[in-house]
């Protein structure tokens, strides 16, 4: 019904080609800032074109107000409804609906005719709790679920998000997008600071609760002891598994390594150091300080507030608020904003060059999503810069490499230079910073190689003015083309590709190459592999107690005859008669209101 928006990079291309090799389901995997939400517009305007109805699940308010805004503009010509906060539109009244995922979950919205839907899901990682899984509506044939990391702390991703989407079809990390020319390659300055009498102290003691508890752990059957993550993937199945030994000592050293965090992120000496970095905030063009916590990012705000113009935002900014906010940072009318992880997952952040990073990430999704806001494309001479502090002699510290956090890993792989400065260098630090970016940016490949594939196969360039042509001829030329470089690429080039396509592309791919693309074939699609950190085996399995109901809907306690049972209220299905009216207590209703 529309062309896309902008004229795609090659990964996403190829992106969208494994997708219908999978049968048009499936994951991707790219990094933040790389444009996910482009491939998923492209694929929307295909599946409209098609007769399809499209759903779009999104995590929050704010990005469903950000997909309405971009699918009205990239599909002027479809009706955009909004499902969720003040939008109470349905599937029978729109040809596309953005839904958060509560509303998806509650309000069911299926395709309204026979022809089916898609699915598209953003950030498809958060739809495993209890309630947000049923948002995962089966009557989708066509699903993609979009992601930065498929990672969960729980099986869910084994259990639900993989059998529903399928698996991953394309992966795209950041080594790749900074060869392709899509994000940037940073500079990173690792900065230390010492923790005060006091709390180094408080770190000992609880770094000893963590030995403690460690040296259990690593007797545990079958626990894994590297890498690190693995170990504390591990920690945490067993904590929330386990009511025995295994268990509690698993529970203990996630307690004290909460703790040990929390020292090390607000130790005083970081904000110290916030107030000798003003000078650099104030020469970037637009930084970002990520916190861990509410209070260290009002910390921050009050120590840097005095030397640049600074401004906040936590889960509980109102809507209106964060926009004007988001909105004085790209016109830099703010040097900077300080958030605790709201920036990490969803929302468009304007560009920004410099990080300042509090305390390590937690998770490797937050990680990436957090190195995404500072590594977008810059324009020449423009650098990406991460400030990342760490307490030295610490977790945090890069020379500790017994339990070395993944982000560290992983920024020092992508990274043009990395250096270790304290308080005694703030000299070599400003230099190391104020380092220009590359003259030059490559501008990242688009379409040229499909586009000489689509040349030798005799495929017409869309040209002003061009010959018509007729239906035979078109089916003639993306059968060879598809003939050439397969039914997927070809189906991809003729309907993903251009951003003003000729119809009779659109129309020759739908009619010569749709028949002749996969259909879902879980067994036989081509996913990626996905690794998981091996498990210990529980040996006191938590039990959870009986529900009365597994519905929404409220139960009723009733006596029959001289028998009892239960029954809820809203399917009407009934617990088996007891004698006693105490035993109705443990039934349970398997209704079906869910």
């Amino acid at each position: 019904m529309s062309s896309p928006p902008r004229e795609l990079y090659r990964w996403q291309l190829d992106a969208l080609v494994s997708w219908l090799k999978c049968g048009r389901r499936g994951v991707i995997e790219a990094v933040t800032g790389s444009g996910k939400t482009d491939v998923a517009i492209v694929a929307a305007a295909d599946a409209l074109r098609r007769g399809r109805f499209v759903l779009v699940v999104v995590p929050s308010r704010v990005l469903m107000e950000q997909w309405h805004g971009r699918l009205t503009e990239a599909l002027p010509h479809a009706r955009i409804g909004r499902l969720g906060d003040s939008g109470r539109d349905g599937s029978a009244t729109c040809d596309v609906l953005v839904a958060t995922r509560h509303s998806a979950a509650a309000y069911k919205p299926v395709p309204p005719s026979p022809s089916g839907g898609l699915l598209i899901a953003d950030e498809c990682h958060g739809l495993g709790g209890a309630t947000l899984r049923r948002a995962m509506l089966a009557e989708y044939e066509e699903r993609l679920g979009l992601t930065a990391t498929l990672e969960r702390s729980d099986d869910a991703v084994t259990e639900l998000l993989l059998p529903y989407f399928g698996g991953i079809c394309h992966r795209y990390g950041f080594e790749q997008a900074i060869d392709d020319g899509v994000c940037a390659r940073p500079r990173v300055a690792f900065v230390g600071v010492a923790l005060s009498v006091e709390e180094r102290a408080e770190y000992v003691a609880t770094e000893q609760q963590l030995v403690n508890a460690r040296q259990h752990l690593r007797g545990v059957r079958g626990m894994p002891v590297e890498p690190f993550g693995d170990f504390l993937a591990a920690v945490a199945h067993l904590a929330d598994r386990d009511t025995g030994p295994d268990g509690r000592a698993a529970r203990d050293y996630l307690a004290a390594f909460s703790k040990r965090r929390d020292i090390v992120a607000q130790s005083s000496g970081k904000y110290e150091l916030l107030g000798r970095l003003a000078p650099a905030i104030r020469d970037a063009d637009g930084a970002l300080v990520f916190t861990e916590t509410v209070r260290a990012a009002n910390h921050a705000i009050n120590r840097l507030d005095p030397f640049v113009s600074i401004d906040l935002i936590t889960g509980s900014t109102a809507r209106r608020q964060r926009r004007e906010i988001l909105d004085d940072l790209r016109v830099r009318r703010l040097d900077a904003v300080a958030a605790p992880r709201v920036l990490d997952e969803g929302i468009d952040v304007p560009d920004a060059n410099l990080g300042i990073v509090m305390s390590a990430s937690r998770t490797r999704r937050q990680m990436i999503q957090r190195m995404g806001r500072i590594l977008r494309r810059k324009r020449p001479r423009v650098g990406a810069r991460f400030v990342i502090m760490f307490a030295k002699d610490t977790l945090e510290d890069p020379a500790n490499r017994l339990e070395r956090d993944g982000f560290l890993d992983e920024i020092e792989r992508i990274s043009e230079a990395t250096g270790v400065f304290d308080g005694a260098r703030f000299e070599e630090l400003d230099e190391f910073l104020a380092a220009p970016g590359p003259e030059h940016v490559a501008e990242p490949e688009r379409l040229a190689t499909y586009e000489r594939d689509a040349a030798a196969a005799g495929l017409r360039p869309d040209a002003p003015g061009s010959v018509a042509v007729s239906a035979a001829e078109a089916d003639a030329m993306v059968d060879a083309l598809a003939a050439a470089i397969g039914v997927e690429a070809a189906y991809a080039f003729c309907s993903f590709a251009r951003r003003s396509p000729s119809a009779w592309r659109h129309d020759a791919a739908i009619r010569q190459l749709g028949p002749r693309l996969p259909t879902p074939k879980p067994q036989e699609t081509p996913y990626l592999e996905v690794e998981f950190a091996s498990l210990p085996q529980i040996a006191k399995p938590r039990v959870e107690p009986k529900r009365l109901s597994t519905g929404q809907a409220p139960l009723e306690i009733a006596r029959i005859g001289s028998a009892w049972r239960i029954s809820c209220t809203g399917c009407g299905e009934a617990s088996p008669l007891v004698q006693f009216r105490w035993q109705v207590l443990e039934q349970t209703v398997a209704c079906r209101c869910a």
